[in-house]
């Protein structure tokens, strides 16, 4: 699959599944929920940090670049906000509630941003098989990533 479809895949599951997780009254749902949340997030994360990130960089291009080093910086305020979630309280406390919320307004901005900018430099630095070639590589990637 050609990487902006396989990554519009995830991004698409990554919104459904922490919006649920914001809807939830049921304690035992958010965290049933979180934790497949938690899961993708990852996973999709560090696959494509590799895959994607890594070769924008690579292009030696400084708005690519720029947008490589830009997805780093917003995974890993995820990735610390992921941590403060699974950090052990109650999931239906409001303190948990309120860095759910800001969870799902962070990964929506990052999903919007990337899909509208970087998925355009992707289709102009990369040819089709380049692309598909990707997308093998990013699926590969996240079945070796440990959750």
């Amino acid at each position: 699959m050609e990487i902006t479809k396989a990554l519009h895949t995830d991004h698409q599951e990554l919104k459904k599944l922490i919006r649920a997780v914001n809807k939830s009254e049921d304690g035992a749902e958010r965290e049933r929920l979180f934790t497949q949340f938690a899961e993708l997030l990852v996973k999709h994360s560090r696959a494509e940090e590799k895959v994607v990130y890594d070769a924008l960089i690579k292009t030696g291009e400084e708005e690519e670049e720029e947008a490589g080093y830009e997805g780093y910086t917003e995974h890993g305020l995820a990735d610390s906000l992921l941590a403060q979630l699974k950090g052990g309280a109650d999931p239906m406390s409001p303190e948990w509630s309120a860095q759910a919320k800001v969870m799902m307004e962070i990964l929506e901005h990052h999903i919007k941003e990337e899909e509208d900018e970087v998925f355009s430099q992707v289709k102009e630095d990369f040819d089709t098989t380049e692309r598909k070639d990707m997308g093998d590589a990013f699926e590969a990637q996240k079945e070796k990533v440990k959750a």
